[in-house]
């Protein structure tokens, strides 16, 4: 049965979502209702108009992944988010056709052995940054010291950004850091210098050609088609964005649940380092780490979503970490089981919108966990700070030290 509600107006008070401040990275209570209820339920965030909250997994995947519904439609609206004023842009933002030319280069660019070339380095690059910091004291913060530095050197490598242009990078990677004081003016001066860098390196690799990802995307082609210098200039910046995003926030939201409580998970995986390519995969399943507005569409036509009738027009915000977390498409789904059988979850999300370095985080995930996991093996979450109302969810600061807790 379909339910078509009578919608409230604009003056009538709507309940906030998320239903809790962010802090943390456990599923809310209230999902679970949510699931079990019929049709959806109508919120609001802290900005943007009022949304239907999508939160059992088979609406989520039809949301996601039917072209019924529209990422370019947030473009210009006052689409729902828990920023004042977040401006749009890059792939994320498109629909078929521009989208599909636009993804279909850069998966040509992004091949299979790119990314599988890309392990070592990523190992490598952990491994030194985690022996600096034991060079430098008992201790680190997680979330600067080791994810920050990881992200930055990890998209340059790939880029094939040399040492001598990656303070634009840095500069802007650093802003972007949880808890930074860095003002909304500095913000769009920083990515200035990025956009700046990134064109001067998109003219000498046109010029001289090498074996990175920024020469592969350049020479991308679909029949006559090519990327124009302002599409890969948005390509880097969107690449940097989500790979920094992606683990400066799920290694230490890994760390802190391996760790927590007996230490049973952590134990397991330095036992058992095969299982860390499924632990990363279930972690990635059971944190709630997607921040309150990341997944939104609108209804480009009216269509049923979960018993709703939802209008043309209207917005829908996918709480993934509900779908995630549904006993419809998963057993006993609140457990964390590294025998689980893989995939399924909407994580690094689903259809045409899919992440296209999803692979990418995957290995930055393993090859970070396995370098602390095999040389700080005692490793102790001694103090942390949560973000609060978070784009993503995870911690501001972790701080960490290489022995367990004094008998």
């Amino acid at each position: 049965m379909t339910t078509v509600p009578d919608l409230p107006d604009a003056t009538e008070e709507l309940e906030h979502f998320p239903f809790d401040d962010g802090r943390g990275i456990e599923v809310h209570e209230r999902f679970r209702e949510l699931r079990e209820r019929e049709g959806l339920l109508r919120v609001r965030l802290d900005y943007g108009e009022p949304t239907w909250l999508v939160t059992r997994y088979a609406d989520a995947r039809l949301v996601l992944g039917d072209p019924r519904f529209s990422r370019a439609m947030s473009v210009g609206r006052d689409f729902p988010r828990q920023e004042e004023a977040t401006e749009l842009a890059g792939l994320i933002t498109m629909d078929a056709p521009e989208h599909t030319r636009l993804r279909t280069l850069l998966v040509k660019a992004l091949s299979k052995s790119r990314i599988d070339a890309q392990r070592p380095t990523v190992r490598a690059t952990a491994d030194a940054l985690l022996s600096s910091a034991m060079d430098a004291g008992p201790g680190m913060d997680i979330v600067v010291d080791y994810a920050q530095q990881m992200s930055v050197l990890s998209i340059c490598d790939l880029l094939g950004v040399p040492a001598s242009d990656r303070e634009a990078f840095e500069s802007t990677s650093a802003a972007l850091l949880p808890g930074s004081a860095v003002g909304a003016e500095d913000m769009m001066r920083r990515f200035g210098e990025l956009r700046a860098c990134t064109e001067r390196l998109i003219a000498e690799r046109r010029a001289r050609p090498r074996d990175d990802l920024m020469s592969a995307m350049i020479q991308a082609r679909d029949e006559e088609d090519r990327l124009t210098d302002a599409e890969l200039i948005e390509l880097v910046v969107s690449m940097l964005l989500a790979r920094f995003e992606a683990i400066i926030t799920q290694i230490p939201n890994c760390v802190y649940v391996l760790t927590r409580g007996d230490r049973a998970l952590w134990n397991r995986l330095r036992a058992n380092p095969a299982e860390l390519p499924a632990a990363v995969e279930e972690l990635l399943r059971n944190n709630a780490s997607a921040g309150a507005g990341l997944f939104v569409r609108y209804a480009r036509e009216d269509v049923n979503v979960g018993g709703t009738l939802v209008r043309a027009g209207e917005a829908l915000t996918i709480a993934v970490e509900s779908a995630n977390h549904d006993p419809a498409r998963f057993e006993n789904p609140d457990a964390i089981d590294f025998t689980r059988p893989p995939g399924g979850h909407l994580t690094f999300g689903y259809g045409a919108h899919y992440c296209v370095g999803a692979q990418l985080g995957r290995i930055d995930l393993q090859e970070g966990l396995r370098v602390l996991l095999t040389r700080a093996p005692e490793l102790t979450v001694r103090d942390l700070t949560w973000r609060v109302r978070p784009h993503i969810r995870g911690p501001v600061a972790m701080r960490v030290t290489w022995q367990g807790d004094p008998e």
